[in-house]
């Protein structure tokens, strides 16, 4: 029964939050409604229509029944108005006496005698503040104000006959007791606005650091990016060099290709220094297969490719020197 009377009152509220303002802080209107009747039970949601000072009607979500202020003190009727641009801003609240032996206080500090509105001098509703502030809080206040300052003039006759006939030892009981559970409700009206507090400051706390840590994560992720275009642009970068390579090398395998001795020295045999120009042909041949032998250590990877270079060109120089000798040979 419990849980059907919940669903309805969700039901409920969320129907009359439909006209409402701000719809992305229905959530949040919803959420201070249910705190508010569970928190203070004997009030109850209803939809009905506001009429405001200059005479326009607006139909509005409140909640009403009475207020209990502390048990030595009678209850009020209390009626509080959400309107359309609630939370951002603050409700309109209501008291009226709930007997009509009763009546309210002239020049009472938060409450109009003549049409029973909460003044703004209230400390909750003059400092009203989103999200810090909420209706459980707002009736919390009231409930501690009017426990100080009572706005009714009258009580209520609910006591019966016994208390009239009560000994002085049971009535001193009983206002300690008032006196003590006055105390007790305030102190713990204190500690729980103390916590709302606290809790307040801590949300702010936690959505500052929300803040900086999806700015972070903002920055970690282009910082990846990039790393992952550089990986991208070295990959690249490797299979141009090694296409190169294998084209270095299929050039120096076809220009470090020796030729056939026997074949050289055919045309010189009959002529010249043969033995000298021998010597500089066999040097030549020998700088040929040196070159050769360092393209294979290259391919292999036992050699770098800097000093594959500084090598080739020292057997280059070589093998031109002894090209020359072998030439200028066969013309002595």
């Amino acid at each position: 029964m419990a849980t059907a009377a919940a669903a309805g009152t969700v039901v409920l509220v969320d129907a009359a939050l439909a006209p409402y303002e701000h719809p992305d802080l229905r959530w949040l209107v919803r959420k201070h409604v249910l705190a508010v009747l569970q928190e203070f039970p004997t009030l109850s949601p209803s939809v009905d229509t506001y009429t405001s000072d200059d005479g326009a009607s607006t139909v509005l979500l409140n909640a009403r029944g009475l207020l209990a202020v502390s048990p030595a003190l009678p209850p009020v009727l209390l009626t509080v108005w959400l309107p359309r641009e609630y939370p951002y801003r603050p409700p309109l609240v209501y008291a009226f006496p709930a007997a009509p032996s009763a009546s309210l206080v002239p020049d009472h500090p938060f409450v109009d005698h003549r049409t029973g509105r909460v003044h703004r001098t209230l400390p909750y509703l003059e400092d009203w503040a989103v999200p810090r502030s909420s209706l459980a809080g707002l009736v919390r206040s009231l409930v501690a104000a009017l426990r100080t300052c009572h706005p009714l003039t009258a009580t209520f006759g609910f006591a019966d006959a016994t208390t009239a006939r009560a000994t002085p030892v049971e009535e001193e009981r009983r206002r300690m007791h008032a006196v003590l559970v006055d105390e007790l409700a305030s102190r713990l009206g204190r500690d729980a606005a103390a916590f709302s507090g606290g809790v307040d400051r801590d949300i702010h706390a936690l959505s500052s650091l929300q803040a900086g840590l999806r700015a972070r994560g903002d920055a970690m992720g282009r910082a990846v990016r990039g790393l992952e275009e550089e990986r991208m642009r070295l990959e690249r970068a490797v299979t141009a060099s090694l296409t190169h390579r294998g084209q270095l090398l299929a050039w120096l395998r076809t220009a470090s290709r020796a030729p056939d001795p026997g074949a050289a020295l055919a045309p010189h045999a009959a002529a010249g220094d043969a033995p000298r120009w021998l010597e500089s042909k066999a040097s030549e041949l020998a700088a040929d297969d040196a070159m050769d032998a360092l393209g294979h250590a290259l391919e292999n990877g036992e050699l770098s490719f800097q000093e594959y270079i500084k090598r080739v060109k020292v057997l280059s120089r070589e093998q031109f020197f002894h090209c020359y000798a072998a030439s200028t040979s066969m013309n002595t």
